[in-house]
């Protein structure tokens, strides 16, 4: 596809990092518009813009060295691996903020559901944007598929080559050995399927948004995304679970469907 942009020299501006600002400036100025129509204090609406910027990172990055190193690894070098360049998870940045967050709402006395409702579009559209970042720099994608469907990625990170996946994803995968190291296979583009499933989500959430209050468009959107996540993690070839065959992603998706459906389920019963 096309990592990068603009290469002068060695000062690089990848296509991965351009989508993931525009993906996270659209969601910041879709929650601040909302926040304004609920009338609550802008000063608190940039106190958690600060917030999620920092907690998002470390959490996401937290994630990726639990998922991705042994502790003996970790333990050897633990700087090395907390510093790295790259490596980050959604789920680890969604849920560090997300833990950040309540405290400061709990501290600062707001409630908590009506936060949520209004972030819960600009979570699904940044969320989609971003994806396409993923697709462009050729990272995320799914499993080797012979469907017309499937996109090879000869830049990717890693590339599709027969003989990458095998060394990156050989522990979830199993490439026949007929099949030559220099062989450039396609691939599940689950990043546009991704970004298609949460667009309509985003869609769905914003035209609820007037009429979903109390904690219900929050419900919603936790139970719409752990599906959407659930699902497409069958596609992907991602780190395993303690629960086979699911992955790690898959176990957390879990986790936010219940908290999803029981949030929304009681905050219907509310009202």
């Amino acid at each position: 596809m096309y990592p990068e942009l603009i290469r002068i020299g060695n000062f690089v501006i990848s296509s991965y990092g351009v989508m993931v600002a525009i993906a996270f400036l659209t969601a910041v100025i879709l929650a601040e518009r909302e926040w304004k129509r609920n009338e609550l204090n802008i000063r608190d609406f940039n106190n958690i813009f600060i917030i999620v910027l920092v907690s998002a990172v470390v959490g996401s990055k937290l994630l990726f060295v639990f998922e991705n190193y042994s502790i003996g690894e970790i333990l050897r070098n633990p700087f090395g691996v907390l510093l790295s360049r790259g490596g980050f998870t959604y789920y680890g940045g969604f849920l560090g903020a997300l833990f950040a967050v309540i405290i400061y709402i709990k501290v600062k006395k707001l409630d908590l559901w009506q936060v949520g409702d209004i972030v819960s579009p600009s979570l699904a559209i940044g969320y989609s944007l971003g994806r396409i970042g993923c697709f462009l720099v050729g990272d995320d994608y799914g499993r080797p598929t012979t469907s017309f469907l499937g996109i090879a990625f000869p830049e990717g990170s890693p590339p599709t080559y027969a003989g990458s996946l095998k060394e990156n994803f050989g522990d979830v995968i199993k490439i026949p050995e007929t099949i030559p190291d220099s062989a450039l296979l396609k691939v599940w583009p689950t990043q546009i399927f991704e970004t298609i499933t949460m667009f309509i989500v985003f869609l769905v959430l914003w035209k609820l948004r007037k009429k979903m209050t109390g904690g219900k468009l929050f419900g919603l959107y936790l139970l719409l995304s752990g599906m959407e996540r659930f699902l497409i993690e069958f596609l992907r070839m991602t780190t395993r679970s303690f629960i086979r065959p699911l992955s790690v992603a898959q176990i957390i998706a879990i986790c936010i469907i219940i908290a999803g459906g029981i949030i929304f389920w009681k905050k219907l019963k509310e009202h």
